[in-house]
C-alpha cells in the first residue's frame, strides 16, 4: 500500500511541476558486463537483454564464449568484446543489424550467417551513419560488413573471410552501398567474391590486403576517392574502376591478378583519374583502359608507376584519347602496350612536360647523358601487330619463329608495320618513385618503391613470400603429392563472338586415370583442351589439386604437360638444343633431359636438325619436352596423328607406362584403338557439350550398338 502512494505522490509532482518525465531518468552513459550462459562473470549472461536493458551511450563489454543472434542494435551503443566472444548465427539469417548511429562493434568473431544471396545475409548490416566496425573476425559469413545509407562509417583492422563457396555464390567481404564519407582501413580479407563500393563520394580506403577473390575492388560511381597502399593480390581483377571522377589511385601493390580478364587494374569511363607510384607486376594485364576518360574537358594520368612481368604493359581499346604518361617504368613485360583491334591509336600523350617513361626493351642511346633518349622509343613489333587481331597465337611468344618474324620486320622495311606509339622522351633508367612504403603482406612489413626499383634495375624483384617472378625463380616447380593430383574442371564455357563454343562442361580425372575426349572434328575438343590450359580465356574453373588456373596460373601450368597436334620446332636447332631451350623455360635440369631422351629411345638422334626428324620422332621429342618438369597431368591432343602403326604402338606404351606410374592423362583422338589402349573412361563432346562420361568398356559397347 506505501508503494502505491508512493507512486501517485509521484505522478502528482510531475503533473504539478510540468517535469518531463525522462529527465528524472539517468542518462550519464555506463558500462555494463555480459558474460556468457554458465559463467560467473557479468551483469547479464544474455546478450540481447543486456542491450534491451542499456541507455542510449551505454557501453556493454561482453565476455568470451559463444552468444546467440540475430543481434539487433536500435541504440547508440558500444559493443566491446574481450577474449575474443563469437556471435554465432547459426547459418541462418543476418549475425548483427544496426539501424541506430554511432555504434561501436569491436573485438568480436563473427560468424556463420545464412547463405541467401536475395537476402543479403551478412555478418553485419548496417543501416546508420558513423557506425565503427573494428578488429573483428568475420568466419562463414556470406556478406561480411554490408553498409547501406551508413555515412561516415569506418570499418578498420577487420579480418573477413567470407562462406567458401563456389566464386559466383559467395557474398562480398565488404559492400557500401550508397554510403559517403566512409574509411575501409587495414583489413585483411580473403576468399571473398567483390569489395563492392557503389554510389558513395569521398571514400578512403587503405591499408587493406584482398586477395582470392574475382574483383578484389569493384568500383561505380564513387567520386572523389582515394584508394592508397592497398595489397591486391591473387584476384581475377586486381581493381575495377567504373564511372567516376576524380579518383587518386597510389601506391598500390597490385600482383598476380589472372582471371579471364586479369587486369591489375581496369578503369572505365573513368575522368580526372591519376594513377600513380603504384607497383603492377606479374598480372596478366597490368592496366586496362576501356573509354577512359570518356568527359571531352578529362584526363586521366599514369605517373610514376612501374609496371613489370605482366603479360601486357597496358591494354588500351583504340578509342581511348587524353591519357598522360609520365615517368612510369615499363620493364619485361611480354607486351609492353597492346591496342584491341585495328583502329588508329590516337592523342594520347607519352611524354609530358619533356618526360617520357623507362622502357627496357629500348636500344636507344644517351649521348648527352641527361637521362633521356637521344632517339624516341618506338613501338613496332611485327608480331605484337599479329596478336592485335590473331590473340591465339600468344602460344609462340618465347619461341624462336616470333624472333625471326621481328628480324624479319626489320630487314624488310616493306612489312615492317607502324609504331602503336612514339614515346618521344624516352628515359634511360628506371624511374624510382619517391620512397614512400607500399606495404607488401599481412604482417604489414614495409617494402620501399626505391628498394624495388633498385632490384629490377639489377634483374631482380622482391616479392612478398611465396611470390617470385617466373623470370627469376631458380627453384623447382611445386610437385603436388599424387593423392592431389587431380584435374577438376568446373562450369567451363567458351564463346567466340557470343557463341558458345564449349558450354558448362565439367568433369573430374582422377591420378593415374587417362580420359579420352571423342567426337566429330569441330565438336570442341581442342578448343576443350585450350581452355583447359589456358591457352586461351574462358569461363569457369580449372584445378590440378589445390591449385587453381585463374588464381594460380603459374604453378598450374608448371603442373601440367601439353602435347600439341601440330608440332612446331625450330627446323635449324638439332634435338639437344633444343632440349636445352626448353629445359630453361621449364627451369628444369640438364640431367633430366637428357633422362628423358634416353627414355623415349631419342639420344641417338641428339645431334640431328629437328627439321630432319621422323614425325614419330617428333611427337616423342614433343613428349619429352612436355615432361621436362614431371608434370602430374599431361594434356595431349590427337598424339598418334601421322605415326606409323610400330612407332603408334610404342609411343602408346609409353603413355601407359606414366599413366601407371601415375600420370593423369587426358587426351583427343579419333582413332578407337588409341582409345581402347589407353584410355580408363571416355568423354563423348558433341556441339560443345559432354553428351557421355562412361567407362571405355561402356564406350566401346555403345559403339558397337551404333549408339553413339
Amino acid at each position: 500500500m506505501r508503494n502505491i502512494w508512493r507512486f501517485i505522490a509521484v505522478i502528482a509532482i510531475i503533473i504539478f511541476l510540468n517535469v518531463d518525465p525522462s529527465s528524472m531518468v539517468k542518462v550519464a552513459a555506463e558500462d555494463i558486463s555480459v558474460g556468457y550462459i554458465d559463467s560467473d562473470q557479468g551483469r547479464f549472461h544474455i546478450l540481447d537483454e543486456a542491450i534491451q536493458a542499456a541507455n542510449e551511450g551505454d557501453t556493454l563489454h561482453v565476455f568470451g564464449g559463444v552468444h546467440s543472434s540475430p543481434v539487433m542494435i536500435s541504440k547508440s551503443l558500444s559493443l566491446i568484446g574481450h577474449n575474443r566472444p563469437v556471435l554465432d548465427g547459426e547459418n541462418r539469417g543476418t549475425v548483427v543489424k544496426v539501424t541506430a548511429p554511432n555504434v561501436l562493434i569491436q573485438g568480436f568473431t563473427i560468424a556463420n550467417s545464412g547463405q541467401s544471396l536475395d537476402e543479403e545475409n551478412s555478418g553485419i548490416s548496417v543501416e546508420a551513419s558513423g557506425v565503427t566496425v573494428q578488429g573483428n573476425q568475420f568466419e562463414n559469413t556470406l556478406f561480411g560488413v554490408y553498409l547501406k545509407e551508413a555515412p561516415n562509417s569506418q570499418i578498420r583492422d577487420n579480418i573477413i573471410h567470407t562462406k567458401s563457396l563456389d566464386l559466383p555464390r559467395r557474398g562480398d567481404p565488404i559492400r557500401v552501398w550508397y554510403s559517403n564519407d566512409v574509411l575501409i582501413e587495414n583489413n585483411e580479407i580473403t576468399e571473398g567474391r567483390d569489395v563492392i563500393l557503389w554510389y558513395s563520394e569521398r571514400l578512403i580506403i587503405r591499408g587493406n590486403n584482398v586477395s582470392g577473390g574475382r574483383y578484389g575492388l569493384h568500383f561505380m560511381y564513387c567520386d572523389d576517392t582515394t584508394v592508397e597502399n592497398n595489397w591486391l593480390v591473387n584476384n581475377s581483377v586486381g581493381a575495377f574502376l567504373m564511372y567516376s571522377r576524380r579518383l587518386r589511385f597510389n601506391r598500390n601493390y597490385v600482383s598476380n591478378n589472372r582471371g579471364p580478364s586479369g587486369f591489375g587494374v581496369g578503369l572505365k569511363d573513368m575522368d580526372d583519374a591519376i594513377i600513380r607510384h603504384n607497383l603492377f607486376v606479374d598480372n596478366r594485364i597490368g592496366a586496362s583502359l576501356d573509354n577512359s576518360p570518356r568527359e571531352v574537358d578529362s584526363t586521366v594520368l599514369f605517373d610514376g608507376n612501374i609496371f613489370s612481368f605482366n603479360d601486357i604493359g597496358i591494354k588500351f581499346t583504340p578509342s581511348v584519347r587524353k591519357n598522360q604518361f609520365t615517368n612510369n617504368s615499363f620493364e619485361d613485360n611480354l607486351e609492353q602496350v597492346s591496342i584491341a583491334g585495328t583502329t588508329k591509336f590516337l592523342d594520347n600523350l607519352w611524354s609530358v612536360d619533356g618526360i617520357g617513361n623507362y622502357w627496357s626493351d629500348y636500344v636507344g642511346y644517351d649521348a648527352d647523358y641527361d637521362g633521356k633518349g637521344d632517339i624516341p622509343y618506338e613501338s613496332r613489333k611485327l608480331f605484337e601487330q599479329v596478336l592485335a587481331t590473331h590473340p591465339n597465337l600468344r602460344l609462340f611468344l618465347f619461341s624462336p619463329a616470333v624472333q625471326s618474324i621481328d628480324l624479319a620486320a626489320k630487314a624488310l622495311p616493306t612489312i615492317q608495320p607502324k609504331p602503336k606509339l612514339i614515346d618521344e622522351n624516352p628515359l634511360m633508367n628506371i624511374s624510382v618513385p619517391p620512397a614512400t612504403s607500399i606495404v607488401v603482406d599481412s604482417s604489414s612489413r614495409p617494402i620501399t618503391i626505391l628498394s624495388l626499383s633498385l632490384f629490377l634495375t639489377v634483374g631482380a624483384l622482391v616479392y612478398a613470400p611465396g611470390l617470385l617472378t617466373r623470370q627469376f625463380d631458380k627453384n623447382p616447380p611445386k610437385k603436388l603429392p599424387a593423392e592431389d593430383s587431380v584435374l577438376i574442371v568446373s562450369g567451363l564455357t567458351k564463346r567466340f563472338d557470343r557463341v558458345p563454343i564449349v558450354k558448362d562442361i565439367s568433369f573430374s580425372i582422377l591420378p593415374g586415370e587417362a580420359v579420352a575426349l571423342w567426337g566429330s572434328n569441330g565438336a570442341g575438343k581442342s578448343t576443350l583442351i585450350h581452355c583447359i590450359l589456358g591457352i586461351i580465356p574462358s569461363e569457369g574453373k580449372v584445378n590440378i589439386g589445390p591449385l587453381d588456373l585463374g588464381n594460380n596460373p603459374k604453378d598450374f601450368r608448371k603442373s601440367v604437360g601439353f602435347v600439341p597436334q601440330e608440332i612446331n620446332f625450330h627446323p635449324d636447332l638439332d634435338v639437344l638444343e633444343t632440349l636445352d631451350f626448353y629445359s630453361g623455360l621449364r627451369r628444369a635440369h640438364k640431367s633430366v633431359g637428357e633422362k628423358l631422351l634416353e627414355d623415349l629411345d631419342l639420344y641417338g638422334h641428339s645431334n640431328k636438325k629437328v627439321g630432319q626428324l621422323s614425325g614419330g620422332l617428333k611427337q616423342r621429342l614433343a613428349l619429352a619436352l612436355a615432361l621436362l618438369s614431371d608434370p602430374p597431368v599431361l594434356v595431349l591432343d590427337e598424339p598418334t596423328t601421322n605415326l606409323d602403326s610400330n612407332t603408334r604402338a610404342n609411343f602408346l606404351t609409353y603413355l601407359n607406362e606414366l599413366k601407371t606410374g601415375g600420370k593423369t592423362l587426358i587426351f583427343a583422338s579419333h582413332r578407337l584403338e588409341d582409345v581402347m589402349h589407353l584410355a580408363d573412361r571416355v568423354l563423348v563432346v558433341e556441339k560443345g557439350q559432354v553428351k557421355k562420361d562412361c567407362p571405355v568398356n561402356i564406350f566401346s559397347e555403345s559403339i558397337a550398338e551404333n549408339a553413339i
